[in-house]
């Protein structure tokens, strides 16, 4: 679940929400429309969530600026494609994976991007990867140096 921190727009105290509810009560009694306020922070954490809140009503106390907006970087997209076919007890089947979730990240996928997975994944080199790939049938050669999974 997703928590986020709001500042009340009538007595300007922040408020912990869920960011997938669409409205919220302060405890001035404003409803407030969560689709219209700017997250000042998120946090899967309800523990980070209370902390954040409390930071920010001292600061909000005390005439200082809000903390800075803290976000969680995205992931890599190759990292999140090799953490997914680690699911995959069968070779095979992660390899197919892998080549699927390329095809589908990129439409045609390069030897480079079939490493950048392989890198996350500690596994070979890309050029025999992209072979076994090809013997298997699990992908095919649209133009030079461009692949797509089956």
């Amino acid at each position: 679940m997703k928590y986020g921190v709001i500042v009340c727009p009538r007595c300007g105290m922040a408020k912990g929400v869920e960011t997938r509810r669409k409205t919220t009560t302060c405890q001035c009694g404003r409803e407030i429309k969560l689709r219209r306020m700017k997250l000042r922070f998120q946090t899967d954490s309800p523990k980070e969530l209370a902390e954040s809140v409390a930071n920010a009503n001292a600061a909000i106390r005390g005439g200082e600026q809000m903390p800075p907006e803290k976000r969680r970087r995205k992931k890599e997209p190759y990292s999140v494609i090799a953490e997914r076919s680690q699911q995959a007890k069968d070779p095979v089947q992660r390899l197919h994976e892998v080549a699927q979730a390329l095809t589908d990240l990129k439409g045609e996928f390069t030897e480079e991007d079939l490493g950048k997975v392989l890198v996350s994944l500690g596994k070979g080199s890309p050029k025999q990867t992209l072979q076994k790939l090809q013997q298997l049938n699990l992908v095919y050669e649209t133009s030079e140096g461009k692949f797509r999974a089956v």
